[in-house]
């Protein structure tokens, strides 16, 4: 016959119970409580995102709003010295981050996709740029074979695929760009190493830089007249294809708006339009 339990081991058995009992309600409030945290920091961080992009657009639309005012007020130049291209601005305090804006125009290196139908000129430039770039003249062809073929490229990675490394890309972008529309390059924007390829005379290219440099950035007919210089082919002193820069850090998240703008004449006037945005978000560590 068993023994009955002592009120020692009843008290010690209701014991581990209730001690059982609290772990287990603590447990639950503790899951209860990351749960709730966890969708309070989803909530900050979108919140957090909706404002980045805001802003990040906001910096899209004053780059639209200062070119189209451009096209009326200056439209026989486009240079560094114009309202336009003040309106950079890096790291700037706002509320909760910060904010930079860099607007750049496109029409400052050769669009590639103009040897689909450019001729020999622009085979030519093509070939100096290699050159320029330090890359082998071999892929002279196979570039011009792929934009005649698959054309008009979107992006340079697309070179990739006619054996161009990652490397000799890079080694590229400086000269290079694609747009989607035949166009000239910008004299006023050319950095020294495109003019030189330009006028096939570094010489020639630090003139022209210097010029701009007094001129407050500004290249004019009458300046490469006056220096007997002529200007080659497919290249001017406006532009109409740019891009812009937005980046944005609200609290622990970062957001990047890459636009690509072409200018253009509209029913009413001047308009600018975003033909291709790229977005990346991230949350900081």
């Amino acid at each position: 016959m068993s023994r009955p339990e002592s009120r020692e081991a009843r008290s010690g058995l209701i014991l581990v119970n209730v001690l059982f009992i609290v772990a287990l309600s603590a447990l639950v409030v503790l899951l209860m409580v990351a749960s709730q945290s966890d969708a309070i920091d989803r909530t900050v961080r979108l919140r957090e995102a909706s404002q980045a992009g805001v802003i990040a657009r906001s910096g899209e639309l004053s780059a639209v709003t200062a070119l189209r005012r451009d096209a009326t007020t200056a439209p026989e130049t486009d240079n560094p010295a114009e309202p336009w291209a003040a309106i950079q601005e890096q790291d700037i305090v706002i509320e909760g981050g910060t904010f930079s804006l860099t607007i750049t125009d496109d029409q400052a290196r050769f669009n590639l996709n103009t040897v689909a139908n450019g001729g020999l000129v622009t085979e030519q430039r093509l070939a100096k740029i290699l050159a320029a770039a330090g890359l082998r003249p071999t892929l002279h062809t196979p570039i011009i074979a792929l934009v005649r073929a698959s054309g008009p490229l979107s992006d340079l990675e697309q070179l990739n695929t006619v054996g161009l490394t990652a490397a000799e890309v890079a080694a590229l972008r400086p000269f290079i760009t694609v747009l989607p529309l035949d166009t000239g390059i910008n004299l006023n924007t050319a950095d020294e190493r495109m003019l030189a390829v330009l006028f096939d005379s570094p010489m020639t290219a630090g003139l022209l830089v210097r010029t701009r440099q007094r001129n407050r950035g500004v290249l004019t007919p009458q300046d490469l007249a006056r220096r007997d210089i002529y200007a080659p082919p497919g290249v001017g002193f406006t532009s109409n294809f740019f891009q812009v820069t937005s980046e944005v850090q609200v609290g622990d998240t970062r957001q990047k708006i890459v636009s690509s703008l072409i200018r253009q004449s509209g029913r009413r006037g001047p308009e600018v339009l975003v033909y291709a945005r790229r977005r990346t978000a991230t949350a900081s560590e």
